[in-house]
């Protein structure tokens, strides 16, 4: 006779971590396919713009990414991400101060992303000698068309990858700790 234990699936945190996980991705996915088109769409606006000013156009592209993703996130999140919530908290969650309470978090976790981002170009084009130039002219046909340069494309990705990956954790413990508080009894 086999002994089998009932997961709870709205206490377990595995489980959680799991949803956020995906909530997460399809955010990110989301986020990431805005900001590479408006970034490709956009392209002639860092073209001349020293690193600074190229780096502030693509902070630009990717708040436009972040202004799109956030509401799916927050909602996808109040409804099934965190379920672990005390009564409470998922109240204040799913209000208009709640929201605005993601969306703060949320942005503190993007700036956090936009100084690694730009680390990260900045590493490429400058610091290693790599020359890899990611700011300024950055284009999808630029990366792969005739004369693209695949170089470009994985060093974006990379970059973009760490960004997702730091703001992933930023994320996940602002929300657990000021938004989706688990009851008091675990």
């Amino acid at each position: 006779m086999e002994c089998k234990k009932k997961i709870d699936r709205d206490s377990n945190v595995w489980l959680e971590l799991l949803r956020f996980v995906i909530i997460g991705g399809y955010a990110t996915v989301l986020d990431m396919a805005v900001e590479g088109w408006v970034t490709s769409a956009f392209s002639g606006k860092t073209a001349g713009a020293n690193h600074i000013g190229a780096f502030f156009w693509m902070f630009l592209f990717s708040l436009v990414g972040f202004l799109l993703a956030t509401p799916a996130n927050w909602s996808l999140s109040s409804v099934w991400g965190f379920r672990n919530v005390d009564a409470e908290s998922e109240k204040k969650a799913k209000s208009i101060r709640g929201m605005l309470l993601f969306a703060f978090w949320s942005f503190v976790a993007l700036l956090i992303g936009a100084l690694i981002q730009f680390i990260g170009y900045m590493t490429c084009l400058e610091w290693t000698g790599w020359n890899i130039n990611i700011l300024s002219g950055f284009s999808f046909d630029k990366m792969f068309g005739e004369n693209g340069s695949i170089a470009v494309f994985w060093a974006w990705l990379v970059v973009f990858v760490i960004r997702t990956a730091v703001t992933l954790v930023v994320n996940y413990v602002s929300r657990k700790l000021f938004i989706y508080k688990a009851p008091k009894n675990q």
